[in-house]
């Protein structure tokens, strides 16, 4: 008994922490009241109640008229709030001013709501991010959007469950068609379209997520795996079970009703009928869904496979580029690429006069002895050698100074370490190209044996270590990753922090 209370403190502890992120930043959020606004002019206004009332307007824009929000469309809906349920008589400034002051708080000043806490199976702390609004522009306007966990939450104030919301809406559907509630029916499918929405947007998270990093998409498609794909199957049969016993409801009210038809008759049949169709558009997009997860697992896959490739030497990833300079708005990265091919292009003709000489030349009466001259032949070097070479020396110079930073103390971070580098050298090392190429193939492995004439040669590093230190004083190294601590590296790029120590 005290092995699985134990069990469940700990092995759960994390899925349950995730699962409460969700209603963290609501309840971070209703602290802020009014009072301290204005001087507490508008303390009658309730946070909850605005902030549940502008995420059922958002789902409303996004999941039902599948289309994203802008600024003033917010703005519009705050202000009939306003005056509608608080009674307030407010001049447009100053509802502008009490609707940008909620907005400012829900989107948390442009950061994720952050939700720390500590993983008993790994003995760490761990952080969870959550934005409840996100932001895309296009064509010059800001276009706004519920997320899924913000949509998800919004779901779980209602009903809380551990299986299927579809299954569970489904389950109620059933029970207002058998009781004839069918105007409660239609509430009932609007939910499912909305959970089915919800999913097609956490697919797309994923996708994105897999497009920019292999092995936190990975991690990303398994629990949507786990907590949404596994009840496709229950959920096409109970949809399957639902649109027969609508087509019952029409043949028993076609079979009890009189001759003439009364006004209650035509009214039900009326509700009947826009229920199936609204079962129909829930049935079409849950196929849609089942087919873009379908595709989604190939491409899964594929990236499986190709990030198993990329291990066996560093590449440009060119998707991942163009996703990020899409996510960021911002293309000066092409220059490097397309600079090139901008050149002036010096064009080479040959003249007619040109070809009536060839044509006329008369051959050379006599042929002249060629000198043979004994000259050692010269070695070719090819670019790629000569890039291997620098690569080569870059690599190991850039150990040597981690192997005596190692010699003087037991640990040190990336970030440490570049500040060495910068107080050493040059800041300008760190604009090297080899310099973070170097970390990225030192953490395909988790620890090194560098000198002797045990060290391993399973990757593109190892080799070269191998070659520069082989027969040195033997050092061992460990690297632990820092998931959560993020170091910059110029003005848009930034990369996870290292601690890199030195192990007897």
């Amino acid at each position: 008994m005290a092995e699985n209370m134990m069990g469940d403190i700990i092995t759960d502890h994390r899925e349950r922490m995730l699962n409460l992120k969700k209603y963290y930043p609501f309840f971070k959020l209703i602290d802020t009241n009014f009072s301290q606004f204005k001087d507490g002019k508008y303390e009658v206004l309730d946070m909850g109640y605005i902030i549940m009332a502008i995420l059922r307007f958002f789902i409303e824009e996004n999941n039902f008229k599948e289309k994203d929000v802008t600024y003033i469309e917010y703005l519009n809906f705050t202000e009939s709030l306003l005056k509608r349920d608080f009674g307030l008589d407010l001049t447009m400034e100053e509802a502008k001013e009490i609707s940008d002051y909620v907005f400012d708080k829900i989107k948390n000043d442009g950061r994720p709501f952050e939700f720390s806490y500590f993983d008993p199976i790994d003995k760490k702390r761990y952080v969870s991010r959550m934005r409840i609004i996100e932001s895309t522009i296009r064509n010059n306007t800001v276009w706004y959007s519920i997320s899924a966990d913000a949509v998800e939450f919004y779901l779980d104030t209602k009903e809380i469950k551990d299986e299927s919301r579809i299954n569970v809406s489904q389950l109620l559907l059933e029970k207002m068609i058998n009781s004839e509630n069918f105007r409660g029916g239609i509430e009932v499918v609007e939910r499912i379209n909305e959970e089915v929405n919800r999913l097609k947007q956490k697919k797309n998270e994923v996708l994105l997520i897999l497009s920019t990093d292999v092995y936190a998409g990975i991690d990303a498609y398994e629990e949507f795996v786990e907590t949404g794909m596994k009840w496709f199957e229950d959920e096409e049969k109970l949809f399957k079970k639902n649109q027969e016993l609508i087509k019952k409801s029409i043949d028993r009210l076609n079979a009890s009703s009189t001759k003439e038809k009364t006004e209650s008759y035509y009214r039900t049949i009326n509700e009947i009928y826009n229920l199936e169709n609204q079962l129909k558009i829930a049935m079409n997009r849950h196929a849609e869904l089942l087919r873009d997860c379908t595709q989604m697992q190939k491409m899964t896959d594929d990236a499986v496979r190709r990030a198993k490739l990329s291990r066996l030497r560093s590449h440009m990833d060119f998707t991942a580029t163009l996703n990020a300079m899409i996510k960021r708005d911002n293309a000066d990265a092409l220059s490097i690429l397309l600079g090139p091919l901008f050149k002036p292009n010096i064009k080479k003709t040959f003249g007619l006069n040109s070809i009536d000489e060839a044509l006329t030349m008369k051959p050379a009466k006599y042929e002249y002895k060629e000198k043979v001259i004994n000259e050692e032949a010269m070695d070719i070097v090819f670019e790629d050698e000569i890039e291997d070479a620098r690569i080569k020396f870059n690599y190991i110079f850039i150990m040597n100074n981690l192997i005596s930073v190692l010699h003087k103390k037991t640990s040190i971070s990336l970030s440490d370490f570049n500040e060495l580098m910068k107080k050493t050298y040059d800041e300008n090392i760190l604009k090297n190209v080899d310099y973070f190429s170097f970390f990225v193939n030192l953490c395909q492995k988790e620890t090194y044996k560098i000198g002797g004439s045990e060290m391993d040669n399973e990757t593109f590093l190892d080799g070269i270590l191998k070659e520069g230190y082989e027969g040195s004083n033997r050092i061992n190294i460990e690297l632990v990753k820092q998931q959560d601590d993020m170091v910059k590296i110029g003005d848009d790029l930034e990369v996870s922090d290292i601690l890199i120590r030195k192990v007897s």
